[in-house]
């Protein structure tokens, strides 16, 4: 589709919703014509598609946005938006949910929003008539605001949180595009790899004690980092241990995600090294999906994995579910749910299907849940999980999900993680380790990003850069007070 804007121009949030409505290979012409008259914005749409012109138009009052540079151009982009989904839904049928609220923290604009002074009535009110969010997505918004609001408070000044990406899985899933390569392709460099991240790990804690910067929270990810193995595990986390001051640590958490990777010695030193959550994901109940999109596990591999964490007794046990599989129906979907609730994990992560341009299922052109599917998904999780006791405490969205939806972690109260509060409202420092570890500095309003090569290879050839990165993150950090 051809976008041309005339009196002002946004095209990343325009064409996110193109992208809901349009295929790419749809040809058209989307034209909006802006006119701010000093008290009023306005924006018209014309949509020429299939010989046929489509007209949306949206207005509001000037003083709806005059707070600031920024918020003039937020509320200028958003009639842009509303004016364009106005005729594209007399195109096509396409629900939203979120309205036209754009980027990935919605509960971050909400909590701007009340910063601003505005009341939970106000801010609802914004939602509705300005962005056209819907009731259960606004209430599920002001929901988790609240409950990162909980968490947030407590960051501490001269804190940061640990990064550690571990780049390996056992094989690679149909909608994976994460840092992460097969071990049947890079299971050669993982000894390497393992040496060079011990360093790595001395290196930055050098850095911290010098810098007197507390650690709070600590997080492995990857990749699977129990493609490691026991061995392996037991000396990362004995130089974390070495390295690092745990006395001011409140939270460490390391992925086990794939089930086919767990035994009961791993799960034993994940223990013995400090980490008081560990994440168990079998994304699905189905052994159909499980096939379809290339977990190397079954169905009673994630039960016996799950069993053998809480036989060793970790604080909190996470497990992720995916809405919109390929292939999946919404019984398909509820029968997982309701299988992982039956369990009691003290944290569930529902994520939403989407489409990523590397992996199998973008190439392959598998076809998955439509939009409004997804939603209803997503809306049984949300009912069934607060029903539970649990509340969702974060959430974030991603490009290319469909209908612009959400992933959501909800949790009972006492089991919110304050790593995944504190990373996605980017309120603290992250000191990233490892295989695609970013750092992301905060400095007030301000984030330096700093990233570590992603290829396992890459991370050891150049490993020299690796250091000179943590130098330049020491640099950013030194003399300065950075968590405003």
């Amino acid at each position: 589709m051809l976008l041309i804007q005339n009196g002002f121009k946004c095209d990343y949030e325009m064409n996110i919703f193109i992208n809901i409505f349009f295929a790419k290979n749809e040809e058209g012409r989307i034209t909006t014509d802006f006119i701010d008259n000093g008290t009023e914005i306005c924006v018209k749409t014309t949509i020429e598609f299939e010989g046929k012109s489509y007209f949306g138009e949206f207005s509001l009052p000037f003083e709806t946005c005059k707070e600031s540079e920024k918020r003039i151009k937020k509320m200028y982009g958003v009639c842009c938006v509303r004016s364009f989904v106005l005729a594209a839904q007399k195109v096509r049928k396409i629900s939203l949910p979120w309205g036209v609220l754009s980027g990935i923290r919605p509960a971050k604009y909400v909590r701007e929003l009340k910063e601003e002074g505005k009341n939970k009535e106000e801010v609802s009110k914004i939602l509705k008539d300005i962005f056209d969010v819907s009731e259960r997505k606004t209430d599920l918004a002001l929901k988790v605001s609240e409950n990162e609001e909980k968490i947030l408070k407590n960051v501490g000044k001269n804190s940061v949180s640990i990064y550690i990406g571990i780049p390996f899985c056992p094989s690679r899933c149909a909608y994976c595009s994460f840092v992460s390569t097969d071990i049947k392709v890079s299971g050669k460099y993982i000894d390497e790899f393992c040496d060079c991240l011990l360093k790595e790990i001395e290196y930055t804690g050098r850095i911290l004690k010098q810098l007197s910067l507390s650690v709070q929270n600590i997080y492995i990810g990857g990749g699977t980092p129990t493609t490691l193995s026991a061995f392996q595990l037991e000396k990362v986390l004995d130089r974390l241990r070495k390295s690092i001051d745990f006395n001011n640590v409140s939270e460490f958490t390391v992925e086990a995600g794939r089930p086919d990777t767990i035994t009961y010695e791993k799960i034993i030193k994940i223990k013995e090294g400090g980490a008081d959550r560990i994440s168990i994901n079998p994304q699905t109940l189905n052994q159909e999906t499980l096939d379809l999109i290339g977990r190397k596990h079954t169905v009673k591999d994630f039960y016996n994995a799950f069993s053998l964490a809480e036989k060793v007794g970790f604080k909190c046990v996470n497990t992720d579910l995916i809405a919109g599989l390929p292939g999946e129906n919404f019984e398909m979907f509820k029968n997982s749910l309701d299988g992982i609730l039956e369990l009691n994990p003290q944290n569930i992560t529902v994520h939403s299907m989407c489409i990523k341009r590397a992996s199998k299922v973008n190439s392959e052109k598998i076809p998955l849940s439509n939009s409004e599917l997804l939603d209803e998904m997503l809306s049984y999780a949300q009912e069934m999980l607060i029903k539970s006791g649990r509340e969702p405490y974060y959430m974030y969205r991603q490009k290319n999900i469909s209908g612009n939806l959400e992933n959501v972690g909800y949790a009972k109260k006492e089991y919110f993680s304050a790593y995944n509060i504190n990373i996605m409202e980017e309120i603290q420092t992250i000191i990233g380790l490892g295989g695609g570890g970013v750092s992301k500095i905060v400095k007030g309003d301000r984030i330096e990003r700093i990233a570590n090569f992603k290829e396992p290879y890459e991370y050891i050839r150049r490993f020299c850069e690796i250091i000179e990165k943590k130098d330049r993150i020491k640099e950013l950090l030194k003399g300065k007070e950075f968590i405003l």
